[in-house]
């Protein structure tokens, strides 16, 4: 679920910014800090009783704390940089660019632990199989295009973001599947 609030979070801002509706970044931003502080607990408490998804677990409680820091810079630092005018410039630049770099790291972990749940349920059948495709390869995606703004910057971070969303969502689907799995009865 905390997964799903992150994609729809991600969506809502890039859609109304694109749109040009005003938004208020703050509300937004702080609802995600919570998320991803949330999911940093739970993922360790998860981690601590998961041996078979523990590297998932890891990386998404990474991830989050990355991604707390990074929406922290934002909330925190980036207003009164930019507001600070021309002589603060250089430095509201290099924390925006800073902030992004968590931004993209935090993504490529989700990447990575979309592909580890998905290679357990390619194991299974049907539409465990599927889904455990799909999140493979979206994690492969944005594991490649998060990299790619990890050493490109600025200039990466629709195309980043795109797939650590989708990686996400795949991510949540795959964590649902694979608890589905778990759960089912031998067969």
């Amino acid at each position: 679920m905390l997964l799903l609030i992150l994609v729809t979070t991600q969506l809502s801002y890039v859609v109304l910014s694109d749109a040009g509706f005003q938004m208020h970044r703050t509300a937004i931003w702080a609802t995600e800090a919570v998320v991803f502080l949330a999911i940093a607990v739970l993922s360790l408490a998860a981690l601590a009783n998961s041996g078979r998804l523990a590297s998932a677990w890891a990386a998404m409680a990474v991830s989050a704390v990355l991604n707390v820091v990074q929406v922290g810079m934002g909330l925190a630092m980036f207003a009164p940089l930019k507001d600070a005018g021309p002589a603060m410039a250089p430095a509201y630049l290099a924390t925006v660019a800073g902030a992004f770099f968590l931004y993209f790291a935090g993504k490529l972990l989700f990447g990575f632990a979309a592909i580890v749940v998905g290679a357990y349920l390619v194991r299974s059948t049907g539409l465990a199989k599927v889904t455990g495709a799909l999140a493979i390869l979206g994690g492969l995606a944005a594991m490649a295009a998060n990299l790619g703004g990890i050493i490109a910057g600025m200039a990466m971070v629709y195309p980043a973001g795109a797939t650590g969303t989708v990686a996400t969502l795949l991510l949540a689907a795959a964590l649902a599947m694979n608890l589905r799995t778990a759960l089912a009865p031998d067969q």
